[in-house]
């Protein structure tokens, strides 16, 4: 699991991400070379120009279902991984 939180990861729950903590795990999700584009039919994920699936995600970056479903919905807001280029 990738490690993006200065704490313990072994948790028996899913800790809560706030707020403030999606910039933190964003820009570790670029410098790992992750890419997060929208796309007509919602948020798609790349790495190295191949396309993966959010279960792939999830499951390298320690993240559940609805974390990772308030991920998409900071993305769709924000375009965080974009606004860089």
């Amino acid at each position: 699991m990738k490690t993006w939180r200065s704490s313990s990861n072994r948790t028996l729950w899913a800790r809560p991400i706030y707020e403030h903590e999606w910039p933190k795990l964003i820009q570790a999700m670029k410098d790992d070379g992750l890419l997060a584009v929208i796309q007509s039919d919602g948020v798609r994920w790349y790495v190295g120009g191949y396309k993966i699936t959010d279960v792939s995600v999830c499951d390298a970056w320690g993240l559940k279902r609805k974390q990772m479903d308030r991920l998409k919905d900071y993305i769709l807001v924000n375009d965080p991984f974009l606004r860089d280029i």
